[in-house]
């Protein structure tokens, strides 16, 4: 009896790490909202996730509205996936965002409090400063 429960515990805890695995990270899914705002023209939903340094950015609405128009053009978002290699220093992630007719490369970097203090939306081959 004692070795058919051991079994289901070891099924269990083998089943919610799969899906624990299946599932987007934290910081995909925050560089998805913020791909999506960007979609969508409209940075307020995710202005909390900015610090205050990088906030002012996100209202200008030209530079914002540019790049809405440039990632639509790219079809449908489907969703980001972390790409940061093994050496990138602590606070720098990078993604492939994925869209229907191609994909963009998004660079993201939290300050000390979790907050993001920059991000980089650009064509595979641009080079980010």
């Amino acid at each position: 009896m004692e070795v058919g429960k051991n079994v289901r515990i070891g099924l269990l805890t083998a089943t919610l790490a799969l899906a624990a695995c299946a599932g987007e990270n934290h910081n995909e899914q925050l560089a998805d909202r913020v791909t999506m705002a960007i979609v969508a023209n409209d940075m307020r939903p995710v202005e909390p996730d900015f610090n205050a340094l990088a906030r002012p950015g996100l209202e200008n609405r030209a530079k914002v509205g540019r790049l809405s128009d440039d990632l639509n053009a790219l079809g449908k978002f489907k969703r980001t996936h972390e790409t940061t290699p093994k050496d990138a220093p602590p606070l720098r992630h990078t993604f492939d965002a994925d869209f229907e007719k191609g994909a963009w490369v998004e660079d993201l970097t939290f300050d000390t409090d979790g907050k993001i203090a920059s991000f980089h939306v650009h064509p595979p081959a641009a080079i980010t400063q």
